[in-house]
């Protein structure tokens, strides 16, 4: 997405969106997040194969991994809002990644409405003027701003005792968790495996189930985008960068960054920055 933007954010209102061109894309996966606001109209979607309808206005969200596809539109209008990993901060993706495996579409009283609209409106004023000075780095606060609003809707309407809690999806959260804490140091599937007192086969089974892709694929999601954060938000040179990821060899890091994330660092910092 970054290579697609320059400012790794993607902002499309939708107007009267018909079936055949809702569509279009089929089932697929992204590598990013995707918010939709509805102001208006109904919408049916497939969300990791379950289906979830949008009437009215409400709110709802994609994680990176999730497959989902448009199945239905009636009338309806609103933001879709696609956004690079790296610019969600992590206690926002901890609240979104935590009610991921049973999020619905979240109804907004008027006064919210009027809120989200308001943010919305501003961060695409600014988003349309990207190219003059500060405005990237403007856009990218203002974009902090409407997810951590986004993401106090979806906590302050989910009570604990809602959360799905079958052992396979516990096991998920648990490795996610345990995953942000400790992929600096830890970088071996089996090891995460051994901390949660379970076979690797059987971890990659339930991640794989529940996410799409298995832990090999979390561990290189967590190191890369902490790279891209790096390289943003620091003068780190990738050098730097590899070692403070534990990486002794910043050559085969720098090819591990570019295999994964299809641009090179160079490119990357040099896009965002």
């Amino acid at each position: 997405m970054s290579e697609r933007t320059g400012s790794g954010l993607e902002m499309i209102y939708f107007e009267s969106v018909s079936n055949e061109r809702a569509s279009l894309l089929g089932a697929h996966r992204d590598d990013h997040y995707i918010f939709i606001f509805q102001e208006e109209g109904n919408t049916e979607l497939m969300l990791d194969f379950k289906t979830i309808s949008i009437s009215g206005c409400m709110l709802l969200y994609i994680v990176p991994g999730q497959v989902h596809h448009i199945l239905d539109t009636e009338l309806s209008s609103g933001w879709f809002i696609a956004v690079e990993t790296l610019l969600v901060a992590e206690e926002y993706r901890q609240i979104l990644e935590h009610v991921v495996l049973q999020q619905q579409a979240l109804l907004l009283d008027p006064v919210r409405k009027d809120e989200f609209r308001q943010c919305i409106q501003l961060v695409y004023q600014r988003f349309q003027k990207i190219d003059q000075p500060l405005s990237k780095q403007i856009v990218h606060s203002l974009l902090s701003s409407f997810i951590g609003i986004f993401s106090e809707a979806y906590l302050l309407n989910n009570p604990k005792n809602e959360l799905l809690n079958s052992r396979p999806l516990q096991l998920t959260r648990q490795f996610r968790s345990m995953l942000l804490d400790h992929f600096k140091r830890v970088k071996g599937p089996a090891e995460y495996a051994a901390m949660l007192n379970i076979s690797l086969t059987y971890l990659n089974e339930v991640v794989k189930s529940n996410t799409g892709f298995p832990v090999s694929y979390w561990i290189h999601h967590e190191i890369i985008l902490e790279a891209k954060r790096l390289l943003y938000y620091t003068d780190l040179s990738m050098k730097e960068i590899a070692f403070s990821l534990g990486f002794a060899d910043h050559t085969y890091f720098s090819r591990l960054f570019t295999k994964f994330s299809g641009i090179s660092a160079g490119k990357f910092r040099r896009a965002y920055r």
